[in-house]
């Protein structure tokens, strides 16, 4: 059975690319909400655990990062830094990009188990 590359290279699109779209509309609107700049966060992150250090992509990824930290985004910014990402994602296996999705969860887990 073939499997089909979705916006974002995940099987799941609204599990991942409507979020991402959603809240690239919510940048510099009045109800953007941490939820939504943590999906696009996130996007940044995946495309950074995927690509070779000092990759384009890499580089792109650390830009989108640091474009959301700023108190006032810039949406046409933020647009065409995920567009580019976006690009990269469409042709990566699907398991690579689930896989770069999982590792920062993995992470996080085992600290907790170490804390507690």
């Amino acid at each position: 059975m073939k499997k089909r590359l979705l916006p974002l290279g995940i099987k799941n699109p609204i599990k991942t690319a409507l979020p991402a779209l959603v809240g690239l509309e919510a940048i510099a609107k009045p109800w953007i909400s941490e939820n939504q700049r943590s999906d696009l966060l996130a996007i940044g992150l995946v495309s950074q655990i995927l690509a070779p250090q000092e990759s384009f992509i890499y580089v792109v990824a650390g830009e989108l990062i640091s474009a959301l930290e700023t108190t006032e985004p810039k949406i046409d910014e933020i647009r065409a830094l995920v567009l580019d990402i976006s690009d990269r994602l469409q042709v990566q296996p699907n398991g690579r990009v689930q896989s770069a999705i999982d590792r920062p969860m993995k992470k996080n887990n085992a600290s907790a188990r170490t804390l507690a």
